[in-house]
């Protein structure tokens, strides 16, 4: 955690010093990073940095926290759904804004990355408090979706959430190797995707093959 001195600073200061370390981070991960070039880019001596921070990773793993504060804040949640299609096409939405969100931030594709597909026990320990945040969440909307008829209640709910937490990493992780190569009309397409992805795991069979009808 930064020291009390980092928080007293200008937002405008502080925003230079951790979209140095974002950007660094994205650019080589947390192992490859250099102290230095941040500090260079961020217009900071050295010895000030240390009066801000205990070193490298508490600065970098400062600015992975933040840029998941923001992508939470961007994101939202859903809006609540007055039926099984309404939930489904809420979630819809949500995909779409992670997307965008992404594609807005360069760097954040490169942080992403620096999570997911190169983890270590220091970035794991920065963004456990995320992802359990994210699972109450998920849990909790499953139990909405399931008073409306948009989930089923065949599978316990501890199963079916793990499941949908194990399938939204694998995919993250793949879009995210690719996120450079990617065409923007499979990006646009991806929210769809993923959407349809979820409903033939999470939704009553019914309600798919009500909605594909639809979609024809």
């Amino acid at each position: 955690m930064p020291r009390p001195r980092f928080a007293a600073l200008e937002p405008a200061r502080r925003d230079a010093i951790l979209g140095a370390a974002a950007d660094e981070l994205a650019h080589r991960g947390l192992e490859g990073a250099s102290y230095n070039r941040i500090i260079e880019r961020s217009g900071v001596s050295k010895g000030a940095m240390y009066y801000y921070f205990d070193g490298k990773d508490d600065l970098c793993l400062t600015a992975l926290r933040r840029a998941f504060d923001r992508a939470v804040a961007h994101i939202g949640p859903p809006t609540r759904a007055d039926d099984a299609h309404g939930f489904w096409d809420a979630l819809a939405v949500v995909y779409e804004r992670i997307l965008g969100f992404v594609a807005e931030e360069p760097a954040l594709a490169g942080l992403l990355r620096t999570v997911l597909v190169s983890p270590s026990a220091r970035v794991d320990a920065a963004i456990a408090e995320y992802t359990e945040q994210a699972r109450g969440w998920l849990e909790r909307l499953l139990e909405d979706g399931r008073a409306l008829g948009a989930v089923r209640g065949d599978l316990p709910g501890d199963l079916l959430t793990r499941l949908l937490i194990s399938m939204g990493d694998c995919t993250d992780r793949w879009l995210l190797e690719r996120w450079d190569e990617l065409e923007p009309a499979f990006v646009e397409r991806y929210a769809l995707t993923m959407l349809e992805l979820h409903m033939r795991v999470a939704a009553p069979l019914a309600l798919v093959i009500e909605r594909e009808r639809r979609a024809r």
